[in-house]
């Protein structure tokens, strides 16, 4: 009997849902490690990866995550590419590393390392040579510029 359709069917709006092979969970660490074909369901995203390993605050908040192998997060209008992705809670941060890859209307960027800030979208590309291509002009534009 699978049971994990049926609970996450019954999930609050606004809640994220972890699916997984196997979790394993230590209260006096505060840590929960999941694996196996990791699926995260949240607001206005999607993350698949092989290994999640989430770091809890005293007060049961997340701190920080780490998700490892083949990581993939949509949302609606960019898909990322990595082999390990860290987010930080503290100030609501991403460092994407492994070969990773934002692709973004077609835009492309690509970098040893890729930091994104949620809260404020800014992006930094580090640890080497970065490659960015833009298609059509630039983020937002969907037509090619007209000819003068």
């Amino acid at each position: 009997m699978d049971v994990t359709g049926s609970i996450a069917d019954t999930a609050p709006t606004g809640s994220t849902v972890i699916t997984a092979d196997e979790l394993r969970s230590d209260q006096t660490t505060h840590t929960s490690v999941f694996t196996g074909s990791v699926v995260v369901t949240g607001t206005n995203f999607n993350m698949t990866c092989e290994e999640m390993t989430v770091i809890f605050n005293k007060a049961g908040k997340v701190d920080n995550i780490l998700a490892t192998g083949n990581v993939v997060i949509t949302q609606p209008d960019r898909i990322t590419h990595s082999g390990q992705a860290q987010y930080f809670s503290e100030d609501d941060r991403f460092v994407l590393t492994d070969q990773p890859v934002i692709e973004q209307n077609k835009n492309k960027v690509a970098a040893p390392i890729i930091t994104i800030f949620r809260t404020n979208q800014k992006m930094i590309t580090s640890g080497g040579r970065s490659t960015v291509i833009i298609v059509n002009g630039g983020p937002g534009q969907t037509t090619p510029a007209p000819t003068p």
